[in-house]
Order: C-alpha cells, then structure tokens, then sequence
C-alpha cells in the first residue's frame, strides 16, 4: 500500500511557502521604488545678484552644487553709501558655502609689491585684473585693487572669495571658476560698493592667472 503522507504537503510547509513569496515580493517591490522614486532633492534658486546685488550670480552657480541644501544669503556692508572699511558676504547651497569679503588696507607699507611676494609664495598662484593684482591659495582667492583716499593716501581695497566644503584648490578648473567670482566682487565693491577710483580701470574681462 502507498503512503501519500509525503505528498501532501503540512500546514506548516504552506505558510512558509507563502511567507518566502511575499518577502519575494516585497524585495522586488523595493528594487523598483529605488530605480523608479525620482530625485527628491531640490535644485538650488540663486537670485540673478547677491552680497547686495553688488555680484552677478553667473560664477556663484559654477562654484556650489545643482541641487541640495537651500540656498542661503547674508551679508553686511554690500550696499552702495554703507560701506565701511570692511564688508562679507555669505553664501551657501547644496553642501558647500562661499566667504566673500573686502576691507581698505591703509597700510602704506601694503602695496603691490607686497602683493607680488604673496603671489610668489609656494602653493599660491598670481592672478590679475588689470591693474588689480593678487593670488589663488588655499581655499580661495584674492584680488587687490588701488583704491586712493582723500589726503593722498594710496589704500588698497582687498577682496576675498574662500570656498567651503571642499579640498584646497589645486586643479585648473576650480582656480578658473574661483577667480572668475573674485574678479567680479572686485568689480562690484570698487565700482559700486565703496566706490575706489582704480574700479574704472579694472576690466570686463576673465581675470589672467599665472
């Protein structure tokens, strides 16, 4: 006589059965909300200004991420007739952030040549905008711009743009997108926000590096 015990598979046997083709399921299910769940994060909405609407936009979009972390402003002293003798400017998205500041060295003992020797220093790399010279080092970049005073005193206005969030700055294109921006805040303070006579002969052009 057969023994169709074996045949005939146990409660138990079933529930497993169905409890392995629901995780089944379940797994594949989730497969395909990671391949089909679209990007959640949001792109960044920069304003065409910043700093006072004393700096066009155009190099800040190069510098910080597509999307992420909400745009965010805030600065001091970047309005025309509020100019003190120094000003920043904060700017972040996406994870990573933007130090822009200038300040009137009244130093006469500061000059261009005190700037060359900067430049010349190991791991800095000379940069110029016309007359406007400076250095791309670190995290960041300068620019320095002739900026007279009334009794004759030849102050230099210093501008600065530092990037966070990143390693130093040592490839080409990072040096070119971070003194493209630095070039265009020394445009926008000296003409602009403090108003340097020297702002009239610096360029519209790419700033020269090396």
């Amino acid at each position: 006589m057969r023994d169709d015990a074996t045949a005939v598979p146990s409660g138990g046997s079933k529930r497993k059965k169905i409890a392995f083709a629901a995780l089944g399921v379940l797994v594949v299910a989730g497969v395909g909300v990671a391949v089909f769940l679209p990007d959640e994060e949001p792109a960044l909405s920069i304003p065409a200004r910043v700093c006072g609407e004393a700096v066009p936009t155009a190099h800040v979009k190069s510098l910080l991420p597509e999307k992420g972390e909400a745009f965010e402003e805030g600065s001091v002293f970047f309005t025309a007739g509020t100019a003190g003798g120094t000003g920043k400017c904060e700017l972040s998205g996406g994870g990573r952030s933007l130090a822009i500041k200038y300040s009137r060295i009244q130093d006469p003992a500061y000059d261009q040549e005190r700037v060359r020797s900067e430049a010349a220093k190991p791991g800095n790399t000379r940069l110029s905008l016309g007359p406007a010279e400076g250095y791309i080092g670190g995290y960041g970049a300068s620019l320095f711009v002739g900026c007279p005073y009334a009794g004759g005193r030849k102050d230099l206005l210093a501008v600065s743009v530092a990037v966070g969030g990143i390693s130093k700055i040592t490839d080409s294109a990072m040096q070119v997108r971070v003194s493209a921006l630095t070039a265009d805040v020394a445009r926008g303070v000296a003409r602009d926000v403090v108003g340097c006579e020297g702002a009239a002969d610096l360029p519209d052009s790419a700033p020269k590096i090396g």
